[in-house]
């Protein structure tokens, strides 16, 4: 029963997964559309699937193979869409985002090239946290904004992208050395 129980978990682990990743073309779609508000809320869905999926995973002992390629994957739709609308605006450096696509390309090859089985660290998961919180909170929507938040809200976002890529690069680092 245990193991029915596990399977089940990681199943529905894997399915959170591909739900995210199938998200990504609705947010695409919704940000060219300058539709923020239910890009937010796409968002918010990716954002919480991608934890859930995570807590399944552990429930289930461990995730399966297929989950640990298409969740890293996944998260990276979600969170590389918002972020080259965001330089696209104008409201943040290109050469910023240059730096988090850049380390997701490479520590992608590299992983996928390693001999190691090599899953993501804890700061690399910190980095996709704030990179979620801080998308999120630069896109908040101004219609659920009380007098002058939105600004607030929206200076914490950049603070926190920024605070991203720099953990972006240590854990690129840190990844690198474990090699």
């Amino acid at each position: 029963m245990s193991l029915i129980k596990n399977i089940n978990y990681r199943n529905f682990a894997n399915f959170l997964s591909l739900l995210r990743l199938l998200l990504g073309l609705p947010l695409i779609i919704l940000l060219s559309q300058n539709n923020l508000f239910l890009a937010w809320l796409v968002l918010i869905i990716g954002a919480f699937t991608d934890y859930l999926d995570g807590v399944l995973a552990r429930k289930a002992g461990g995730g399966s193979s297929w989950g640990a390629k298409v969740d890293p994957l996944a998260d990276k739709i979600m969170i590389l869409a918002p972020v080259l609308w965001i330089s696209k605006s104008g409201i943040f450096p290109l050469w910023a985002i240059w730096f988090l696509i850049s380390r997701e390309l490479f520590i992608t090859a590299w992983r996928a090239n390693s001999q190691k089985d090599l899953p993501a660290s804890s700061v690399a998961k910190l980095k996709t946290s704030l990179q979620f919180i801080s998308i999120l909170l630069i896109l908040w929507p101004k219609e659920i904004m009380i007098n002058q938040t939105f600004f607030q809200i929206n200076e914490l976002g950049y603070f926190l992208l920024w605070a991203s890529i720099i953990i972006s690069i240590i854990s690129a680092i840190k990844y690198i050395k474990t090699q």
